[in-house]
């Protein structure tokens, strides 16, 4: 990509990544490998093993006007030629005028997305978030992540801060959370994970532990006061805080008091968020602009297409009095239903306020020779005569048809990341 610091400004100072019990400084990883990488030209870095991840994203990133695609090949429809360990050479439809870099990734779905940014704004991501999100709650602190790096989120809200920063970087397994119990005790941590990962990560520790020193930064549509009082359960003392983005427009707002209400905070300062073509109520598609933005859309095979300066999410949302952001639908999910226009965030709030919910997924799900359905699937100690009694005083079109309750304890709640 052709920064110029890589070389010099990581070459001194501390800091690193800690992964698998081992420790690896960034002095060592910004060397990069022997590898035939040259301008012009496009590159798949795979963050599946993170510190061979991170010395491949440095041999790209020191080379001028490349492509730099962070993600697992599995994802990559293209072909792909590996130059070395973790980094691969991959086809590139288009000039390269200024280097470029992409996520290649959904942290809900599983499925590609391809949103490319401009790589030599990286560093203003990596100031804009430690600004906007971690120095108001531990400034210099050590960052961590149980998230796996090819998620857009962990990449520019830890792996760049820590770089830029020159900040030790913990990596754990979703699991485990005895690193950030031990990073904790060292000093402070930030971490960034999700609401069911981090209720299981707590209750992976054998006893409460202190954690006065530690923030949680928790990726979610809402967080109920349920979840949150199990985590402070363990981890005594923690600070939580719900932040909300997509992988097209990075991070948007952060709530930093979750639990006590059904929104996702206010926008991030320094970040514009506003509303597109809402309707009678206020709802509209969630838009914003800033360096964590895509610019282009990009398929395999094709030129990359430019999408402007203003980047809409994948969200319908509405602000009440206070500037707070609410949720009512993905643009995606399909929020038409019998040729009425509902709003399953919505519907999902409503069942949040029933005791025992602590998480809730609704959709439309089409059938291709039949009628629609709404879908609930419903998380907690409640049952679906419950549900469907307390959806009672919802509009009919408004109401689950089928409904799915499962507890938290329940192995198909969740994938392996925490994402219902």
């Amino acid at each position: 990509m052709g920064r110029a610091l890589f070389d010099g400004f990581l070459s001194e100072g501390s800091g690193g990544i800690h992964v698998g019990g081992g420790f690896t400084p960034w002095s060592e990883l910004v060397r990069g490998l022997d590898a035939d990488v040259r301008p012009g030209n496009a590159y798949l870095v795979d963050p599946t093993s993170p510190v061979e991840a991170l010395t491949a994203f440095f041999t790209v990133a020191k080379v001028p006007d490349t492509v730099l695609l962070w993600a697992a090949p599995k994802v990559f429809t293209g072909e792909t030629r590996q130059l070395g360990p973790a980094l691969h050479a991959v086809p590139w439809e288009g000039a390269v005028d200024r280097p470029l870099w992409g996520i290649m990734t959904s942290g809900s779905s599983g499925a590609p997305k391809l949103p490319i940014g401009h790589a030599d704004t990286l560093e203003a991501v990596a100031l804009h978030y430690d600004a906007a999100v971690f120095r108001p709650i531990f400034d210099g602190a050590t960052l961590a992540t149980c998230l796996p790096l090819q998620f857009s989120a962990a990449f520019f809200m830890a792996v760049l801060p820590a770089l830029f920063f020159r900040r030790d970087l913990v990596v754990f397994p979703a699991h485990d959370w005895r690193p950030v119990v031990e990073a904790a005790r060292r000093g402070y941590v930030v971490c960034q994970a999700v609401p069911a990962v981090t209720a299981a990560g707590s209750l992976s520790i054998g006893e409460q532990a202190d954690m006065s020193r530690a923030a949680v930064i928790m990726g979610a549509g809402y967080v109920t006061q349920q979840r949150v009082d199990t985590i402070r359960s363990r981890f005594r003392d923690v600070t939580l805080a719900n932040i909300y983005g997509t992988a097209e427009t990075g991070a948007i707002s952060l709530d930093r008091d979750p639990g006590a209400h059904r929104h996702v905070g206010k926008p991030l300062p320094g970040k514009p968020v506003w509303l597109t073509d809402t309707d009678a109520g206020g709802i509209g598609r969630v838009a914003t602009t800033g360096p964590d933005c895509m610019r282009y859309r990009w398929t395999p095979g094709t030129p990359p297409e430019p999408v402007g300066d203003i980047v809409t999410g994948t969200d319908y949302g509405h602000f009440d009095p206070n500037g707070n952001l609410y949720l009512d639908g993905r643009v995606d999910g399909g929020e038409k239903l019998h040729g009425v226009t509902i709003y399953p965030r919505r519907i999902e709030r409503h069942l949040l306020d029933l005791p025992g919910v602590v998480d809730v997924r609704v959709l439309v799900r089409h059938t291709p020779d039949g009628p629609d359905h709404l879908v609930a699937r419903v998380i907690g100690d409640t049952t679906p005569a419950q549900v469907r009694e307390h959806c009672t005083t919802l509009p009919t079109v408004e109401r689950p048809t089928r409904i799915e309750c499962l507890t938290e304890s329940d192995p198909t709640a969740y994938t392996a990341h925490g994402k219902l």
